[in-house]
């Protein structure tokens, strides 16, 4: 049999072989794109990422075009840097909200409510905006938060955006307010960055953050961070109130409360008392 029909037939019954693996291939390299943005606190540059997969940048960001395109990645702004996209962050949280953090906390959560009436909420923010993971409202409210498990809120009008920010890279701040912007909501809404700054600079030396009807001028809110094994702030946890003023002995009871339960989850989940970062 002539040689070249035998390197035909060769190549014809490794063609399958090869066909197949292209995207096994493809797939192992999105995942690892993803698995390097979603570890990353901030925006990723196209260097960095590709020297941290080991891939060439031009292969590298010929993925990253694709993924953007599904909203499974976003660029910074001007185009410099990639993070997680909506999709893929949406996914996360839905996994995250089932998962062991809510579960650890929620009888912590629940025990909260029946000390306070009021509702209890948790929160993460894995992008521009907070996303709430849990929730517990008071059986006989007359009155309820509207807002359920996957729905989004700013970081500049809530007190959960707030204690979440308040530990984050003042640049990761700048990066968020560029992208998200700084909505008025009510007349006590923060609208300039440095009015942001500096309340998010109060957060971290009172340990706590305020939403004084500045979202939805009839609520008021409190929350405190949940922190990991490493002191690193995880989540937040907040109780919501109406009509309460900022200088009610009620409202100085939800805040010890708020901070209380926030502790007790921290410490189930490996927090120890001065491991803060």
């Amino acid at each position: 049999m002539p040689t070249a029909a035998l390197t035909s037939r060769t190549a014809d019954k490794a063609r399958p072989e090869a066909i197949a693996a292209s995207p096994v291939r493809a797939i192992e390299r999105t995942m690892k794109i993803l698995r390097a943005l979603g570890s990353s606190p901030g925006y990723v540059t196209l260097t960095e990422l590709s020297q941290s997969i080991d891939l060439h940048k031009s292969t590298v960001l010929r993925f990253l075009r694709t993924l953007e395109q599904g909203g499974f990645v976003a660029s910074g702004p001007g185009g410099k840097g990639w993070r997680p996209g909506p999709v893929f962050l949406d996914i996360k949280s839905r996994a995250i909200a089932e998962q062991d953090l809510a579960e650890i906390a929620r009888p912590l959560m629940e025990e909260a409510v029946k000390l306070t009436n009021e509702t209890v909420q948790m929160a993460i923010l894995p992008d521009n905006s907070i996303v709430y993971i849990a929730k517990v409202e008071p059986l006989d409210a007359p009155l309820r938060i509207n807002t359920q498990i996957g729905t989004r809120r700013p970081i500049h009008c809530t007190a959960l955006g707030k204690v979440l920010a308040a530990w984050r890279d003042p640049t990761a701040v700048d990066a968020i307010i560029a992208e998200a912007g700084l909505t008025r909501y009510t007349a006590s809404t923060i609208t300039t960055a440095e009015a942001l700054h500096k309340a998010l600079a109060k957060v971290r030396r009172e340990g706590h953050a305020f939403d004084l009807g500045e979202f939805n001028q009839l609520v008021t809110c409190v929350a405190a961070p949940i922190r990991g094994a490493d002191g690193q702030v995880v989540a937040g946890l907040s109780i919501s109130s109406f009509g309460q003023s900022a200088k009610s002995a009620r409202f100085a009871e939800l805040t010890r409360q708020a901070r209380a339960t926030a502790e007790r989850i921290s410490e189930r989940i490996g927090w120890t008392p001065g491991a803060t970062r």
